[in-house]
């Protein structure tokens, strides 16, 4: 136990990329970094500055700076302010800094104008004006304060601003997993120059904006509206929501997308009279291809909208040869445009996130140079680009190259301006692609996996974890991960399964899985398992065990309940057990009915067919048939597979003679916090080795 416990402490060390930026000189690199921080029991974010000669080789790495009660950070065009939202003891400050000193401080709790301000991904706004004398962020609704109908007051109490009594209790919506309490966001602008904080009037009471943006000549502001009826359904991995692209201007709203569409990450094209997003339907999986589309601000109607990149249903072919498999999860850097209009963007493209350069007035798709898994861009000024270099065995490396002119851009080379190391005891290992086909008469045939783990060995000498991922549209993308490195470490081989219904392969693979789930997926599965098995002779088909986690869970649990002699110990965290109770208790009830090939409503009678459906493609139903040593890892706050799911199973696995055993957590859906990570992980390798190569 002590050698897998200091190994994952290693392991923790190890920091993750998490964005950077370069001076307007060209001189600076600023980077942030994360690692885990088991002493303090939460992440740690630090900087790391970086000076560079002319020719952009590194000259110095300077001492790094703990930034970890940095919640956002932005600084202005001209780099004069840094503006930061900074947390002490649950209060939030947001500081305007210049070269000089700290100029500004605004207590926000004091000022009691909004709730708190949101910091994720989906309603992120930390956005300068041009001219560096206001900043908008989007932050929680304030609701008006509610008392009991009956409290006795105390003296001081009666002169007090007034309540409404008897609403304390009203139920409000909010987006669910991992946004619980962000249930209506408002716009706040500050005005720097007289240090005062407004809220924008305006904006429909039924939109929560976010994504907000100041136009290139500052009349205006752009940003996504997300649309609140008739009911927020969970927000965190669905870009399938309704949204809007808005236009504010001197207090009108003003739509500028299409209707029934899900629109988002706007952002200006450099001439300013144009903008730039991802669109796909508003309905159907929660991860599928967008389209990027272009709109001129100058039209009236909103159907006028230029395709730039179209969502690609299987391949096509770029700039050099190359092959394209659409846009996915679109990766746009805060600042991320080149010149001659060119536009960097990163996405999945199968069994990695590849970056690729879009020239805007051609059309033209370039793939960016990458011999080293992923290629993850985080800035683009004057034609630099710093990007984040990343796979299965080695550190995140940042690294910086100069954009080539237009028709040359394959050609550009980077200078690595961090070491490139291989993570300690994985320096006999590799990664490997494979691609694999179902030899049936589907629509899709092909899929794929990743093995990860030793290059050679004796026969049958290496237990094997196989590992579908979540979603299930999502997919596994060859960077670091603590959890992969870890169950390497531990003398495991892993095979990560990139079933069809993964994003990153053409849009009919997404579509493909809907009302084949616990069949399709669980097929390839295993097809991608007994291929493993024959390309690698050091792998051992007796010592195989099943880890997954959400659809992973599902996929695990179904395939232990299948092949109930083909593994011999499972984990699952968090998994889907049963579908038609799911789609009672989740904050995404609609994933439970796409997946089974339905359109989600709640209008009308309920319909005993599809809950039948639901039923019969879960796991529940193979449960009896189970015989490998389970282990469940519970979020008792998972909002989107609620902990009833693996509770009934613990209790019918256990019923049925079944070693099975179960750790709960006080921890939402991805069991993410540092100390439950930690004990998640390392009772995984645990059971796993006590397990392995057990006759069951």
């Amino acid at each position: 136990m002590e050698k897998i416990v200091n190994t994952y402490r290693k392991l923790c060390l190890i920091p993750a990329l998490v964005g950077a930026r370069i001076d307007k000189n060209r001189r600076i690199v600023t980077s942030v970094w994360s690692h885990r921080n088991l002493e303090k029991s939460k992440s740690t974010k630090f900087l790391k500055y970086f000076l560079l000669y002319p020719d952009l080789q590194k000259d110095q790495e300077l001492t790094p700076v703990d930034i970890s009660n940095e919640l956002l950070f932005s600084a202005s065009p001209s780099e004069k302010f840094k503006a930061v939202l900074r947390e002490n003891d649950e209060k939030q400050f947001l500081e305007i800094w210049q070269q000089e000193n700290l100029y500004r401080t605004v207590d926000l709790n004091i000022l009691d104008i909004h709730g708190k301000v949101y910091c994720d991904g989906d309603f992120y706004t930390f956005n300068w004006s041009p001219n560096e004398t206001k900043l908008l962020y989007v932050a929680e609704k304030k609701m008006p304060d509610s008392k009991p109908f009956y409290k006795r007051k105390a003296r001081e109490e009666n002169n007090q601003k007034k309540a409404n009594p008897g609403q304390e209790y009203i139920f409000q919506q909010d987006w669910g997993e991992q946004m619980v309490g962000k249930k209506n966001s408002v716009v706040v602008e500050y005005n720097i120059e007289n240090d005062e904080l407004s809220l924008l009037e305006g904006i429909p009471d039924d939109i929560c904006p976010g994504q907000l943006k100041y136009s290139p000549c500052g009349e205006f502001i752009v940003g996504v509206g997300y649309k609140t009826e008739t009911r927020k359904l969970g927000l965190i991995y669905c870009t399938n929501r309704p949204t809007d692209i808005f236009k504010f201007k001197d207090g009108k709203y003003e739509i500028v997308s299409p209707e029934n569409k899900a629109s988002r990450n706007p952002i200006f094209s450099p001439d300013g009279k144009s903008i730039i997003y991802v669109q796909r339907d508003a309905k159907g999986p929660h991860m599928s291809g967008v389209k990027l589309v272009q709109r001129d601000l100058s039209s009236s109607g909103v159907s006028d909208e230029k395709i730039l990149v179209p969502i690609v249903q299987e391949e096509i072919q770029i700039e050099n040869n190359e092959k394209f498999f659409g846009l996915y999860n679109a990766m746009i850097s805060k600042r991320c445009w080149a010149s001659e209009n060119r536009l960097i963007i990163s996405t999945n493209q199968k069994n990695t996130v590849e970056s690729f350069v879009i020239d805007l007035d051609s059309g033209k798709i370039t793939k960016l140079k990458n011999e080293n898994g992923s290629l993850v861009v985080l800035d683009v000024f004057n034609d630099l680009i710093l990007a984040n270099s990343r796979n299965f065995l080695n550190k995140d490396v940042l690294m910086i190259g100069k954009l080539p002119t237009k028709g040359k851009e394959q050609s550009m080379s980077w200078i690595e301006l961090t070491q490139r190391k291989k993570v300690e005891n994985l320096e006999n290992h590799e990664y490997e692609y494979l691609d694999l086909c179902q030899s049936v008469e589907d629509v899709v045939t092909k899929f794929s996996a990743i093995y990860v783990g030793p290059d050679s060995g004796a026969d049958k000498s290496v237990p094997l974890i196989v590992y579908p991922h979540g979603g299930p549209h999502s997919a596994f993308a060859n960077n670091f991960s603590l959890d992969i490195s870890f169950c390497l470490s531990n003398g495991f081989a892993v095979l990560l399964i990139n079933y069809r219904g993964s994003i990153g392969a053409g849009n009919n693979s997404v579509d493909f899985l809907l009302g084949r789930i616990g069949v399709s997926d669980v097929s390839d599965c295993i097809l991608a398992t007994k291929e493993a098995l024959k390309k690698y002779p050091w792998l051992d088909p007796s010592s195989m065990v099943l880890c997954g986690g959400s659809h992973g869970g599902f996929l695990v649990t179904h395939i232990s309940g299948q092949y109930p002699d083909m593994f011999t110990a499972v984990v699952a965290r968090n998994p889907v057990i049963d579908v038609a109770s799911m789609s009672i208790f989740s904050d995404i009830p609609d994933w439970c009915y796409v997946e089974c090939g339905k359109e989600y409503t709640q209008v009308g009678p309920v319909e005993d067919e599809i809950l039948l459906k639901m039923r019969k493609c879960s796991p529940l139903e193979h449960a009896h048939k189970v015989k490998a040593p389970t282990m469940l890892q519970v979020g008792l706050n998972d909002l989107r597979v609620p902990p009833g799911q693996s509770m009934e199973y613990f209790h019918r696995l256990k019923a049925n003679g079944v070693n099975v055993l179960m750790h709960t957590y006080d921890d939402n859906h991805p069991i993410g916090q540092v100390k439950n990570e930690m004990d998640s992980l390392i009772n995984t390798i645990m059971w796993l080795k006590e397990n392995i190569g057990k006759k069951n």
